[in-house]
C-alpha cells in the first residue's frame, strides 16, 4: 500500500511509471478496466474497475514494455534533478482482525475487514482532522479479507516534536479501530495467523470457492473483494502455469516423523504470504543520490532487523524450525509479490 507520506523523490518514479503504462494501454485504445493507483494518503487508493485476465493482457505486453521503458527514461531525465530540504516520514501498521470465541476457546480470523474499513472512513471523514494540527489516521485495504492497514494521515517531520507523534499516532490508531470491532473482536498485529487455512480458522466460514487460488486450503474468500487482488492472484498462477508451492521448515522434535520433516510445511495460496502483517517505514529522501545511499545501507541492515524481529513460531498449523535460514527458498520461482511478502513471515532476507 502507498505509504501516508507525500510521494518522495524516488517513488515519484515508480508511480510515474504506473501512471504512464496507463497512458500508454490508453494510447493503444485498450479498454479502460485496469487498475489504478490514486496517490496521497486519502482512503480511495485502488479503484474498483475490471482487471485484465492474463491471456487478454497477452497481445499488449510487448507495446506497454517498449513505450514504459521509453517513457520511464524520459521522465528519469525530467525528474532526476529534484530536490526537497524537508524530511517527511512516515509508518504503516497492518493487523489481523481476529475473532476470540472464550467459550470454545477458539480464534479465527474475523472476514470484516471490508466492513470495518468502510466505518472507519467513514468516522474519520466525520471526526477526524484534516488541518494539520493534532493527530487523524488514514485506512486502506490489504490483501487478506481480514487485514486492515492504518497509518497516519499527516506525516511526520524531522523535528524531535515529531519523534513524539508516533507512539500518540500508533495508540489512536489501534484505539479507533478497537472503537468500531465487535466485543470479540480484536486488533493484533502480529506477522502471521498460526492456523490460517487449517480447519475452521475463519469467521464468518470462508466460501469454498477457489477459482482464483485453486488452493485445497485456503479459498477465495480469503482475498479482499478488490478485483486487483483476485486478478493479481490468478494471474501470477497462471504465469507460473501451477499453483503457489510455498515451504518452509518443520520444528524437529523427538517424534517428529521423518518423511514430514522432508516435506515440511507445505502451503498452495498466495494468502500465506500477502497474508501476513508487519510494520513499514517509508522516508522521503532530499534527492535521487540519497535515496540510493539510503537503500543500499537498508539492504544490508534489513537481514540483521529480520533475525531480530523474527515472530513466527507457528505457520499453517505445525512450528517453524527456529533454525530457518535466511536464504531458504520458499518456492522455485516466486513471483515478486509473494518474493516481497514472504520477507515478512521472516522466511527470507
Amino acid at each position: 500500500m502507498l505509504s501516508p507520506v507525500p510521494r518522495p523523490v524516488h517513488l515519484k518514479l515508480f508511480l510515474g511509471i504506473a501512471a504512464l503504462l496507463l497512458s500508454a494501454c490508453e494510447a493503444a485504445r485498450l479498454p479502460p478496466h485496469i487498475g489504478r493507483v490514486r496517490g496521497g494518503a486519502g482512503e480511495q487508493q485502488l479503484s474498483k474497475d475490471e482487471m485484465f485476465a492474463f491471456d487478454e493482457a497477452l497481445p499488449w505486453l510487448s507495446y506497454v514494455r517498449e513505450h514504459g521503458v521509453q517513457q520511464f527514461v524520459a521522465m528519469f531525465h525530467d525528474n532526476k534533478a529534484l530536490t526537497s530540504d524537508e524530511l517527511l516520514w512516515g509508518d504503516e501498521i497492518e493487523y489481523h482482525l481476529v475473532r476470540l470465541d472464550e467459550k470454545q476457546k477458539t480464534a479465527k480470523v474475523a472476514l470484516r475487514a471490508e466492513e470495518v474499513l468502510e466505518v472507519l472512513r467513514q468516522k474519520e471523514h466525520q471526526f477526524g482532522r484534516r488541518d494539520g494540527f493534532g493527530e487523524a489516521c488514514s485506512w486502506h485495504p490489504e490483501y487478506g479479507a481480514w487485514m486492515v492497514e492504518g497509518t497516519p494521515r499527516v506525516p511526520y517531520g524531522g523535528y524531535t516534536a515529531d519523534l513524539r507523534r508516533v507512539e500518540h499516532n500508533m495508540r489512536l490508531r489501534r484505539k479507533r479501530l478497537a472503537a468500531v470491532l465487535r466485543p470479540d473482536e480484536h486488533a493484533i498485529t502480529m506477522p502471521a495467523f498460526p492456523t490460517l487455512g487449517v480447519g475452521d480458522f475463519a469467521e464468518p466460514a470462508a466460501a469454498a470457492g477457489n477459482d482464483a487460488t485453486l488452493s485445497a486450503s485456503a479459498p477465495d474468500a480469503l482475498i479482499t473483494p478488490l478485483p486487483r487482488f483476485h486478478a493479481l492472484t490468478r494471474n501470477i498462477r497462471l504465469r507460473r502455469g501451477s499453483k503457489v508451492d510455498i515451504r518452509a521448515p518443520l520444528l524437529r522434535d523427538a517424534k517428529t516423523d521423518a518423511a514430514e520433516l522432508a516435506r515440511g510445511i507445505e502451503m498452495d495460496a498466495m494468502a500465506y504470504g500477502m497474508g501476513c502483517c508487519c510494520l513499514q517505514v517509508t522516508f522521503q529522501a532530499r534527492d535521487i543520490d540519497e535515496s540510493r545511499h539510503l537503500y543500499d545501507h537498508l539492504a544490508v541492515l534489513a537481514p540483521v532487523m529480520l533475525a531480530l524481529t523474527a515472530a513466527t513460531p507457528v505457520l499453517h498449523g505445525p512450528a517453524i524450525s527456529p533454525h530457518l535460514s535466511p536464504s531458504l527458498p520458499l518456492s522455485p520461482p516466486l513471483p515478486p509479490p509473494l518474493r516481497r511478502t514472504a520477507r515478512r513471515c521472516g522466511t527470507r532476507p
